[in-house]
């Protein structure tokens, strides 16, 4: 069972969090910043997750959800990786 929170079903009807989708999009766009910049800090990342009424240990227990799914879990980061490529090539963006 998947916790709450907005889902969508994907073709092969595993429910997919929508939200948890956004949440990690903008950490893993963080984590590039860091790398690239430098310049996250710890509240940055607890900014985003306020704004989603979420903190690490929700964000943790819907991941540990994910990982007792595995087919959910890879519909979950397929979701994640198609926004991204969509954030970094515009809506033509496909997984490769």
């Amino acid at each position: 069972m998947l916790l709450p929170g907005c889902r969508g079903e994907t073709s092969e009807g595993v429910a997919v969090d929508s939200m948890l989708v956004h949440v990690l999009v903008e950490l893993h766009l963080l984590a590039a910043r860091q790398a690239l910049v430098g310049d996250v800090t710890p509240a940055m990342r607890d900014s985003v997750l306020a704004h989603y009424g979420l903190d690490s240990a929700a964000v943790a227990r819907r991941l540990e959800t994910y990982a007792r799914n595995p087919e959910a879990f890879r519909k979950l980061y397929q979701q994640v990786q198609q926004q991204l490529m969509t954030e970094h090539y515009g809506n033509e963006a496909t997984p490769r």
